[in-house]
């Protein structure tokens, strides 16, 4: 197994655990009436994208994992949703980024970019893009997506008020 395989493995498996990380910050952001008739129901829409990705992934891990039994269409159909969902949750985060401070909604814009061309990259052959980069280049954009995520995090403390 490539280190690429055993990081995407990994992911995929530390999120099964953010379930109730994303139903928080759903249920804090209720109806986003507080960001106005626009982005309100932006706001929610990546939520709710956010949970049905996070539970696409499950169904795919689980059947990844031979826990759970399925056709060969199904699994197809899963697969297909989670990154339906997960490329619409990317494309709303990049959407969102609009609102932010100039350099963090940069950092923040490159971070959402590279997620939405790795993800769109491994939808089937005729959405988009998908399946047209070879592994290798899919990898080596996860990975920028990845170290700009730890960018904006830091770049995102340094923002916040010192007590």
């Amino acid at each position: 197994m490539t280190a690429s395989t055993r990081l995407a493995l990994t992911r995929s498996t530390l999120r099964l655990f953010d379930d109730a990380a994303a139903l928080k910050v759903a249920l804090n952001y209720g109806l986003g009436m507080q960001d106005g008739p626009i982005w309100g129901p932006i706001g929610v829409a990546g939520n709710l994208f956010t949970l049905a990705y996070l539970q696409a992934e499950k169904i795919g891990w689980l059947i990844d994992t031979g826990l759970l039994k399925v056709s060969e269409e199904t699994e197809f159909k899963v697969k297909t949703s989670h990154k339906l969902f997960w490329s619409l949750y990317a494309f709303v985060g990049l959407i969102k980024c609009a609102q932010a401070r100039f350099t963090q909604a940069s950092l923040t814009t490159t971070k959402l970019l590279l997620d939405v061309v790795h993800v769109v990259s491994w939808l089937p052959r005729g959405w988009l893009w998908g399946n047209a980069m070879q592994t290798r280049h899919a990898s080596g954009i996860a990975t920028l997506a990845a170290i700009m995520g730890l960018v904006v995090h830091y770049n995102g403390m340094r923002l916040l008020p010192r007590k």
